[in-house]
């Protein structure tokens, strides 16, 4: 059976608050929980056959977490 997980961006940064909502990257709290989280699923065995993600910044840098994460 076929599955979708969502999963939301980790957390954004908001150091420089010029940036548009698009464009924010991840702080270094998303920058280390992305890859937590990506293990998580893997110690749950879940099986990811493709990533789909935002072309937003922050959503982008996480879900390439998670693909390294799972190689």
């Amino acid at each position: 059976m076929k599955r979708v997980i969502l999963v939301r961006h980790a957390k954004s940064s908001w150091d420089d608050a010029s940036l548009p909502d698009f464009e924010r990257p991840l702080n270094k709290r998303g920058e280390h929980d992305a890859p937590v989280m990506a293990k998580r699923l893997q110690d749950k065995k879940v099986d990811i056959d493709a990533f789909i993600t935002s072309p937003a910044k922050r959503a982008k840098k996480t879900a390439s977490l998670f693909a390294k994460e799972f190689k």
